[in-house]
């Protein structure tokens, strides 16, 4: 059997509960979760982001009560986080529109690039793939490895391979399915303009990068605007959590056996029509303001959270509450839930063959023990690092082809000294020419000299400048830890 947990982010902090059994695993205070993706989980640790201020308050997965690992402020103001790669990566939307990358066990910027007019609102990833939406009713589709690349060649602008722009109103929920690459896979996209989308990308290789196209496959109407939306493995259900309720939507009907006794399954939704509210199928026990829905990874169990704190597992077939869960912590409101297999430490199998997946062979060899003493994760960056560009500018500024006389050595050294990117030379640093310039008059050996000083001088700034970031970075941790609450 498989054995989940959910993550439920509320105003007292994330709580973790076993899925199946309901039983409370953990608690992560200290952290106010305002936005329905303000929180993601990985194998080993939780990282949420407060909704006071610009900070991000990483835990350990483990049993019990815990406090913040690590409380770094962000970049900027983030609406929602996703985690990618098994927890190598850290994906965050923020509320000016950028998207920032992070590789979390370096806590390195790896990229942000502006991605929407509004600030972005839901995210969702696959294989590689991520998709974005915003508050301007479009929802991109990146190829993360590509945007990366874009971004290193320097190119002015980081381009979507495609783009889904039928709704009229902002995106709330994005979900993802393997495959979109292969032609496989669907994103769907619900908006609060009372919809929820099915789309398909049309992807092509033009030389090494990728474009494509989206197409509209399915519309399902809803009376009320969307909050969240879960899609069951097979791809026939969609759940969606409204104002009005938590519905359930079949993506196909099943037609009347024909003279031979067979069936078939059609598709419902398409470019044509819609799936309107009267075909949805309602949960009748459900609060009528429900915020957030998630899915067990069969499809046969779903939990939903309304605004006001009400927790409920349902079993999916006859759309019976099975249990509500019971927690003080919970009365200040819900604003999401994460739905993911147990780690070891909570109770999880060690090796997911039996479920056809596997775990990232990194996890499989750090949890050797019940409970977790450590994470791969460091503070993260808040500029993007320029390093190497500005080497390369630095070394292109120098770089002068010289003869073999001392015409030529002396010429070089008066237009040093002119340079205006260096300013007025030092008498001591003439001097240090002077002592560099061989006897015998061989300018290729003064070349050679000339480089490995430049080296010398970029290794030594290259280590000034990250242990100034070190520095700064560990002086604002210790003075947000030392902040009161």
């Amino acid at each position: 059997m498989f054995t989940e947990i959910v993550g439920v982010g509320t105003a007292n902090g994330i709580q973790v509960y076993d899925l199946r059994r309901g039983t409370k695993l953990a608690q992560c205070t200290g952290v106010s979760v305002g936005g329905r993706q303000a929180f993601s989980m990985s194998e080993a640790w939780v990282a949420g982001v407060s909704d006071k201020r610009a900070v991000c308050h990483v835990y350990m997965l483990n049993r019990g009560d815990a406090s913040a690992k690590l409380v770094f402020p962000f970049p900027e103001e983030i609406g929602c986080v996703q985690v990618l790669d098994g927890g190598r990566y850290l994906v965050a939307g923020a509320k000016s529109g950028r998207i920032l990358v992070w590789a979390t066990a370096s806590g390195r910027m790896l990229g942000a690039w502006d991605a929407h007019y509004g600030a972005v609102t839901a995210l969702g990833s696959s294989d590689g793939v991520l998709v974005s939406g915003g508050e301007d009713a479009a929802a991109h589709v990146w190829v993360l490895a590509q945007a990366l690349d874009q971004l290193a060649r320097g190119d002015s602008a980081v381009t979507p391979i495609a783009s889904a722009a039928e709704h009229t109103m902002a995106i709330s929920s994005v979900h993802v399915t393997p495959g979109v690459l292969a032609g496989r896979g669907r994103i769907y996209t619900a908006a609060r303009d009372h919809t929820c989308k099915q789309w398909r990308v049309r992807v092509e290789r033009q030389g090494l990068r990728y474009a494509g196209r989206t197409e509209l496959l399915a519309t399902l109407l809803y009376t009320t605007a969307i909050s969240d939306i879960a899609v069951d493995a097979s791809e026939t259900r969609v759940f969606a959590a409204t104002a009005a309720g938590l519905f359930q939507s079949n993506l196909y009907a099943h037609t009347q056996a024909g003279p031979d006794g067979t069936g078939a399954l059609t598709a419902l939704g398409g470019t044509a029509s819609a799936v309107y509210s009267e075909d949805h199928v309602q949960f009748a026990a459900a609060e009528t303001d429900v915020v957030a829905v998630g899915l067990s990874c069969d499809g046969t169990l779903a939990v939903s959270a309304s605004r006001d704190g009400v927790v409920r597992v349902w079993d999916t077939g006859s759309r019976q509450c099975l249990r509500t869960m019971s927690d003080k912590q919970l009365a200040g409101g819900v604003s999401g839930v994460s739905v993911q297999l147990a780690p070891p430490q909570l109770g999880g199998p060690r090796t997911l063959a039996t479920a056809g997946l596997l775990r990232p062979d990194a996890m499989a060899e750090a949890v050797v023990a019940p409970r977790i003493s450590s994470i791969s994760f460091a503070p993260l960056q808040r500029l993007l690092r320029a390093d190497t560009a500005e080497a390369t500018a630095f070394e292109a500024a120098v770089k002068t082809r010289l003869s073999g006389s001392r015409e030529s050595m002396a010429q070089f050294d008066a237009q040093l000294r002119q340079d205006s990117a260096y300013g007025q030379t030092s008498r001591a640093d003439s001097r240090l020419l002077g002592a560099l310039r061989p006897a015998d008059g061989s300018a290729r050996k003064q070349v050679a000299d000339l480089q490995q000083q430049m080296e010398r001088l970029q290794r030594h700034n290259a280590r000034t400048r990250a242990l100034n970031d070190e520095l700064y970075q560990s002086a604002v941790s210790e003075w947000l830890a030392a902040r009161p609450q």
